[in-house]
């Protein structure tokens, strides 16, 4: 088994360039490129690999389901395909299942918790810092103190964002905020139906919106422009840096959190052709340093600062954000929504000592110490 927590770019030797030139790829998309987003990057991520190490490389989008993937899967499996990409935790079980009928061909599966089988390599996302990180910053840049949160389908690591998001909003709030969380009933493609509840959430007065990635950063970010430049409203995005690539939304860009793709999948790739992919896992994280936070271009110095220098104590292992968990490994919060569990998961409380140390409270996400909100830079 190859299991890897912190990943570093590494260069293939010429003899590996060369195996990794004869590859054939089929990379699977839930949407188009044009998300700016989750596809986005993903997309751009091969094709950078593409063009390093010029192996072959076949590209599906639109593609909604599990069942829908298993068509473009399988065409490439005939065709004597060495690794497929299912990108994306609504994959899972195609998958495995295309795993287990395709035991030679490497079956990357990203944000998937799940291997049946040894050829079925797991890239698994934690966004809980990056979320803890934005929300840390939206608290201290709120002037209403009321903030909206839109997702697409609940899985755990859209979850565990959301609520580092929330811990990060009650850990620098002056004072006790007013949060609405949100999950689309149309998942990750539902543009229309995150833009009005974003829009429903500033009209509230809400200034911040977190959105957790696809379509649905698409959508909350128009309801964000589409506000007056007067109150300032802020919104975030997931998986690129948009600064980079969409700069006229930088008026209300609170911060990204940018995934390195590329990493991960070359990584995988290696693995295949040095026979050293079986039972393969990556965990990108903010820990990794494959996950991190660009704040937007607009954000008050101060702000920025201090989310980065969290970012930084993250990184290095003086904030460790973790989860109550089941025997399953699943958070209680996720798995749990009963009041059996509301002391585990509740999203009421999280005190800070003076002087910092152990919050207490009951928050979902839990961590070993915060600094003093006074302290940040």
């Amino acid at each position: 088994m190859t299991e890897t927590t912190t990943v570093t770019t590494a260069t293939a030797t010429a003899a590996q360039a060369s195996a990794l030139s004869q590859l054939k790829v089929g990379l699977i998309l839930p949407l188009t490129p044009a998300d700016d987003s989750w596809n986005y990057n993903a997309y751009n991520a091969v094709q950078k690999l593409k063009t390093e190490y010029n192996f072959t490389l076949s590209t599906s989008e639109n593609i909604a389901s599990g069942t829908d993937a298993a068509v473009p899967a399988q065409q490439w499996a005939g065709e004597g395909y060495n690794i497929v990409i299912f990108m994306g935790g609504q994959y899972q079980q195609e998958a495995n299942t295309f795993g287990g009928q395709y035991p030679k061909v490497m079956s990357v599966c990203v944000d998937c918790t799940v291997a049946n089988y040894s050829n079925v390599y797991r890239i698994w996302l934690d966004l809980s810092g990056g979320g803890f990180v934005l929300g840390a910053m939206a608290g201290m840049v709120s002037q209403t103190h009321k903030f909206g949160l839109v997702g697409g389908g609940d899985i755990p690591s859209i979850w565990q964002g959301h609520e580092g998001f929330i811990a990060g909003v009650m850990y620098t709030s002056p004072v006790t905020p007013s949060i609405t969380n949100t999950f689309e009933a149309f998942a990750w493609a539902d543009v229309s139906g995150a833009e009005t509840s974003a829009t429903n959430d500033y009209t509230a007065g809400a200034d911040v919106v977190f959105s957790s990635g696809d379509g649905i950063d698409v959508g909350v970010l128009g309801a964000a422009m589409a506000q007056p430049t007067s109150p300032q409203v802020w919104a975030t995005n997931v998986y690129t840096n948009l600064t980079a690539i969409e700069p006229a939304d930088n008026r209300i860009l609170l911060g990204s959190i940018v995934i390195d793709y590329a990493t991960p999948m070359f990584k995988a790739m290696l693995d295949y052709v040095t026979n050293n992919w079986h039972w393969g896992y990556t965990k990108v994280n903010m820990a990794s340093g494959l996950e991190r936070v660009q704040p937007g271009p607009n954000v008050p110095a101060n702000i920025a600062s201090a989310g980065l220098a969290l970012q930084s104590d993250i990184v290095e292992g003086q904030i460790i954000i973790s989860f109550a968990s089941t025997s399953g490994g699943s958070p209680y919060c996720f798995v749990n929504t009963g009041s059996a569990y509301a002391s585990t998961c509740g999203d009421s409380t999280l005190t800070v000592p003076t002087g910092g140390g152990t919050p207490t409270g009951n928050m979902a996400a839990q961590f070993n110490y915060l600094p003093p909100v006074s302290s940040l830079p």
